[in-house]
């Protein structure tokens, strides 16, 4: 009988303090980790998204939640990077002296490219934030 209710008493502790198992708690401490990593590139100027795209790709991650949520934000932030790239090569390709016909074709190829990549991201961007917002209630929600 006493033993009985040691065990009912343990689990009414676990149920009302969220007791976890460890692979609930090895999922929330992945899902903060990539999570700091996401919210830092969302929110750095554009020049310093490279470096923390970069970042953000050598994260490992070890389950599916998680490696699913950094495949989708690394590619949307990829998108996003490569747009920053083509429009600074137009720039570049603007600024030349003289006449360049070349050029300016080049350069507005470049900023097609740009306007691609931003519409893929933009779409992207929100997925990777939905997923974030998702992979952070899994994590944190007791069994």
């Amino acid at each position: 009988m006493l033993r009985s209710g040691l065990v009912a008493a343990a689990l009414a502790a676990c149920a009302l303090f969220g007791c976890r198992s460890e692979e609930k708690r090895a999922l929330e401490i992945e899902a903060d980790r990539l999570g700091k990593a996401i919210d830092a590139l969302r929110a750095a100027p554009n020049e310093a998204k490279g470096p923390l795209l970069r970042a953000l790709q050598a994260i490992p991650c070890s389950s599916e939640p998680a490696c699913e949520l950094k495949a989708v934000c690394t590619i949307a932030y990829a998108h996003h990077v490569s747009a920053l790239e083509a429009s600074a090569r137009a720039a570049d390709l603007l600024k030349r002296p003289g006449d360049d016909t070349k050029a300016t074709l080049d350069a507005a190829g470049e900023l097609a490219r740009a306007e691609a990549d931003l519409a893929s991201a933009r779409e992207l961007t929100e997925r990777c934030a939905a997923a974030q917002g998702e992979l952070r209630r899994s994590a944190r929600n007791p069994d």
